[in-house]
């Protein structure tokens, strides 16, 4: 039976993106571990990351045109962009500091919470309403 165009892609592009990340943590840990490149400045490495990133995104938005440029208000700049670039500088200046502390099985291990952690966050913040089934699925398949 042939996979149609499409979901192989789906899942060309998860394979991808499974071994992208597990290849930034492996590098994250060796750059910051003091056994190997020994570089103990977790915010710099996460600075660099953030600067490379929009890098990129320039490039591919406005040089090489790979996506429409969007227009923005200040106000969703602000109140939508804003935010999440920060949590996300946050989250991966925290995950880079914990790399000093903690090994790297332990780090999958704790990225395996992340749904739960989601979900309840959604919770708590009122974008989602509590299912006891899908947090049941959620913690057996941990």
């Amino acid at each position: 039976m042939m996979m149609n165009k499409s979901l192989f892609l789906t899942y060309l592009y998860l394979l991808i993106y499974i071994l992208l990340s597990s290849g930034v943590i492996l590098y994250n840990k060796w750059v910051l571990s003091p056994k190997y490149f020994n570089f103990p400045f977790p915010i710099t490495l996460t600075m660099i990351h953030m600067g490379f990133s929009g890098a990129v995104a320039f490039f591919l938005v406005r040089v090489f045109k790979v996506v429409t440029p969007v227009k923005m208000t200040f106000e969703i700049y602000a109140t939508c962009v804003v935010p999440i670039s920060a949590f996300f500088a946050s989250s991966l200046w925290f995950g880079n500091t914990a790399y000093l502390h903690i090994s790297v099985a332990f780090i999958q291990m704790l990225k395996a919470l992340m749904p739960v952690a989601t979900l309840i966050m959604a919770v708590l913040c009122g974008t989602d309403k509590l299912r006891w089934d899908v947090l049941l699925n959620m913690l057996l398949k941990l």
